[in-house]
Formats: C-alpha cells, sequence, structure tokens
C-alpha cells in the first residue's frame, strides 16, 4: 500500500497513540500500517501489501471504531479471517437510505391505531388471493404438515397460518438484505443495538454455515429470514433439519414447516388444547370495561359471574383466559384466547398479529375441508 492511500481510520489512530503512555514499535517499512494493525490488536509481522487492503473498511461504515471491534471479535470467537469480514462490511448499506419497492401502507404499525383498525390490519392478510396460496401451500405439503403434527403436536393450519401472515408462503422474503438491515441497527444509533449485534454475529454464522454469500440474502426491515421470517437468534435455537438433506435451511419449505412446529412446541403449546380463541359476548358496542390483550389472563368464572362476560359457543376449556378486543368500524368484537393463543404470540408480541394468525389458519383449514 502506498503511503497516500493513508484513510481517515489511520489518522484516528494515530491520534490514539499518540495519547497512550505505551509506545507502539513499528513491524515494517510502513509505520501508518503497523500503528493501524497495533490498534486493532493483529499481529502484521507476517502481511503483505496485498492482504493490508482488506483490512481496509470502507463504505456507509468505514469509520465505525465499533464495527471495528465487531471484526475483531468475530474474527477471534470464531475463526472469521479478518479480510473477508472487511469486504462483506465494505458492502454494507445504511439500510434506511437504500430505496426499496413500495409496499402495502397497511403494513406500518401506525395505521392500526383508532376505530376500525382490526378490519384494516385484517385486510393486509385474510385475503382471497393469500388463503388460495395458502391452500395450494397445504395440498403441496400436506405430508410434511402431518409429520410435523405428529412429531410436535402442532396442527397444520397454525404453521401455515404463521407462513401465509410472514411471507405470504414465499412471494415475499423480505425487501432489504439482512447485513443492510443488521449492520445499521447494531452500528448506528437503535435502541437495541445490543440486541441486533447479537443478530449480526448469529447471521454470519448461519451464512457461513449454508454456504451463503451475506451480501446477497434479503430480509425484513429487522432482519428477519426465510418463509417463517425468524430472527437468526431463532434460527440456531429452533431451526430444524425437517427434510433430512443435512441442511437447516428456512429457504426451503420443509425445513421451514418443521422449525416453526418446533418453536411452538417450545414455547409451549399444547396438543391437548383444542381452542385456541373463541369469540365472546358483552354488553353494547365498544368494551372498555376491563383491560385487554394478550398478556391479560382471567378467570372464566369471574368473567361470566361478576362481568357477565361469557363464550358464544361451547368452551372446552377451562383455563385463565386473555381478553382480547378487536376494535371494528362500528362496534368492538371480545374474544376469548386460551393458552394456545398466547403460544401464537410468543411469535410477534401483538393480539392483532396473533388473531390474524388464527383467523387465517382457519379459514384455509374449512376450505380445505370442503
Amino acid at each position: 500500500m502506498k503511503k497516500n492511500r493513508i484513510y481517515s481510520l489511520t489518522l484516528s489512530v494515530l491520534l490514539f497513540s499518540a495519547c497512550s503512555t505505551k509506545n507502539i514499535e513499528p513491524k515494517n517499512r510502513d509505520n501508518n500500517i503497523t500503528k493501524n494493525y497495533a490498534y486493532l490488536g493483529i499481529d502484521d509481522s507476517n502481511s503483505t501489501a496485498q492482504e493490508v487492503d482488506y483490512y481496509e473498511l470502507k463504505g456507509d461504515f468505514q469509520d465505525s471504531y465499533e464495527l471495528i471491534e465487531f471484526i475483531e471479535m468475530m474474527a477471534n470467537k470464531h475463526n472469521f479471517k479478518r479480510k473477508e469480514l472487511y469486504k462483506i462490511f465494505s458492502k454494507a448499506r445504511n439500510y434506511r437510505y437504500v430505496p426499496s419497492t413500495k409496499t402495502k401502507s397497511c403494513i406500518s404499525n401506525h395505521v392500526y391505531r383508532g376505530a376500525g383498525e382490526w378490519d384494516r390490519y385484517k385486510s393486509c392478510f385474510i385475503y382471497e388471493k393469500n388463503i388460495q396460496r395458502g391452500i395450494e401451500f397445504w395440498n403441496r405439503y400436506r405430508d410434511t404438515l402431518e409429520r410435523a403434527e405428529q412429531e410436535y403436536g402442532v396442527p397444520p393450519e397454525y404453521i401455515v397460518g404463521i407462513i401465509g401472515i410472514e411471507t405470504a408462503y414465499g412471494t415475499n422474503f423480505g425487501k432489504h438484505r439482512a447485513l443492510d438491515v443488521l449492520t445499521t441497527r447494531s452500528m448506528l444509533w437503535d435502541r437495541r443495538s445490543d440486541f441486533y449485534k447479537d443478530e449480526l454475529e448469529d447471521f454470519l454464522l448461519i451464512t457461513r454455515d449454508l454456504g451463503l454469500d451475506p451480501t446477497e440474502v434479503m430480509g425484513s426491515t429487522s432482519g428477519a429470514l426465510g418463509y417463517g421470517q425468524f430472527m437468526p437468534s431463532s434460527y440456531i435455537r429452533f431451526a430444524v433439519d425437517f427434510n433430512n438433506d443435512g441442511v437447516k435451511d428456512l429457504w426451503d419449505a420443509e425445513d421451514a414447516i418443521g422449525s416453526i412446529a418446533n418453536y411452538f412446541a417450545k414455547n409451549g403449546w399444547n396438543p391437548y388444547i383444542d381452542e385456541v380463541a373463541v369469540r365472546a359476548k358483552y354488553k353494547g358496542y365498544r368494551f372498555k370495561k376491563l383491560k385487554t390483550g394478550y398478556k391479560t389472563k382471567y378467570s372464566q368464572y369471574k368473567l361470566k359471574r361478576k362481568h357477565k362476560i361469557k363464550p358464544r359457543s361451547k368452551m372446552k376449556y377451562r383455563g385463565p383466559v386473555s381478553l382480547l378486543r378487536l376494535n371494528r368500524a362500528g362496534y368492538d368484537e371480545l374474544w376469548l384466547g386460551t393458552h394456545n393463543f398466547r403460544v401464537i404470540t410468543t411469535y410477534n408480541h401483538s393480539s392483532l398479529y396473533g388473531m390474524a394468525v388464527y383467523k387465517l389458519a382457519n379459514e384455509i383449514k374449512k376450505r380445505i375441508e370442503g
């Protein structure tokens, strides 16, 4: 490397070295390169001029000392090659400034508030084309879905419901590069930057294991991946090789089916509870009497005796229920969520999400059964 190619990072390191009480002795003819390596804690005694180029961070994150430290951690902890990581992260972009294909405006969380929020949310996921996709998916992977139910106790409709809500059965795996999203959220300001840094670590491990180029993997604006939109940490914990080909591939429908079933099972799905949610009766058109949401737990007996709230149809489940309010345009629907409804919301912490999965799942099941 020529001396006239000193980058801003090298200048910063020189300032850092000048303030230090410990002198760093040159190891080769280029003192600037040596001090850059010394800051990173890298032994460059055997480095060539060609290799040095790969230790320069370029692009949107070229001035990120935090990313440099992360690269060092990945090299020391997981034996990644530093020059490869520098090449990868030099291609990373701040995803907030990367143009992406426009999606339905209803996907924004802000539109759900106010009268009719359930109607708008539901329309994003439960529509005829998506129902037909779900029927086709079920028919195509019927044997795999049945095997997942046998092994994990999770009915096919809820696995199909999750995939329909998350990716519309593989038609939308995400419109952002996962590398861009995870790097941006972990290295630039984000209230959950530590969480996303862990996710970025897992993401690099996953792509290495699968032989994927991390600069080409697409995901959501949270960095979620595959048919079931697993975060990288969820992949590490719950992904299974359900088609027995030696690879846990969440872009493979069979592996995704088994992995979602495994996720539910490990998060407490009870195969002996048939009901997930049951519509309830109450007096009036708008319900504000009690706190509602997937986190709530009420005794069915007290709801009935004290508040005159009871299921509209016979309910076998006798455990505590979540009281769920769906805000429609002209009135509120009230539902009783069982233990398994709360398991669904571990996938996405939202009552609306849980109800969308439930509704889509049962509409597809009804069509399948004729």
